[in-house]
């Protein structure tokens, strides 16, 4: 059985990889119909980090203060590196 602190860098990890590709490869398809060359920035990666790092205190902050069964804490970070990644590109554009 994997740990759950594994679960929930798991989750983090692709909530936040999930967020910053999916506008990627909407934005490249977009510029694939106009011809336009789309290449993958660096300040996308510095906001992965950074949501990264912002999920996992967050995650640490609120996790164990619940009761949760281990099937629910891949979700509930998912959600949690999804938001935050969410919110960082917000800030940042």
């Amino acid at each position: 059985m994997i740990e759950i602190e594994v679960l929930a860098a798991l989750g983090i990890f692709f909530g936040c990889l999930g967020r910053a590709i999916l506008p990627f490869l909407k934005k490249k398809a977009e510029a694939a119909k106009s011809d336009e060359v789309v290449r993958w920035e660096g300040r996308y990666v510095w906001t992965i980090i950074f949501a990264i790092f912002v999920s996992i205190i967050t995650t640490m902050l609120v996790l164990p203060s619940f009761q949760i069964p281990s099937s629910y804490i891949f979700p509930i970070a998912f959600a949690l590196g999804w938001g935050s990644q969410d919110m960082i590109n917000r800030i940042a554009k």
